[in-house]
């Protein structure tokens, strides 16, 4: 019996994953540009006074700074990526809460014609389609 099993490789849905994945990157990619952009403006801020103060003091008077050029900008870039995520689970989390609460429904006999209904841009069209084929076809 092996310790490790090999491990699967499984695409259920490429749009969904890789949408995941670029959106993941790109938010990865922008954090890290932020990042580098307020520390350059905040080098260039004391880029003079470095050479006459010592660490400590240059510590003392430079921290706040420091640190709203720091905050801002990753407090900014989280907010954008969690709003940019939350839409993306949107389109995600939608169509399978709506086809358990349809299937659910079509099990309880409490629906005639069993139809999910989805957004334009949600995933999962093409899997709801053949279920919604299905339950035409179990109503029929």
């Amino acid at each position: 019996m092996s310790i490790f099993k090999p491990r699967r490789k499984m695409v259920v849905n490429r749009e969904v994953q890789y949408d995941v994945l670029m959106y993941v990157g790109v938010f990865i990619v922008a954090l890290f540009i932020v990042q580098v952009f307020t520390a350059y403006l905040f080098l260039d801020q004391v880029q003079r006074v470095v050479g006459t103060m010592s660490a400590l003091e240059f510590i003392a008077r430079y921290k706040i700074s420091f640190l709203v050029y720091q905050i801002i900008p990753v407090s900014f870039s989280l907010i954008v990526g969690v709003y940019i995520f939350n839409r993306l689970t949107s389109r995600i989390a939608g169509p399978l809460f709506n086809m358990r609460r349809i299937l659910q429904k079509a099990r309880n006999g409490e629906l005639e014609t069993a139809e999910i209904k989805l957004r334009e841009n949600d995933y999962f069209q093409e899997e709801i389609n053949d279920i919604n084929v299905i339950l035409k076809r179990k109503s029929d």
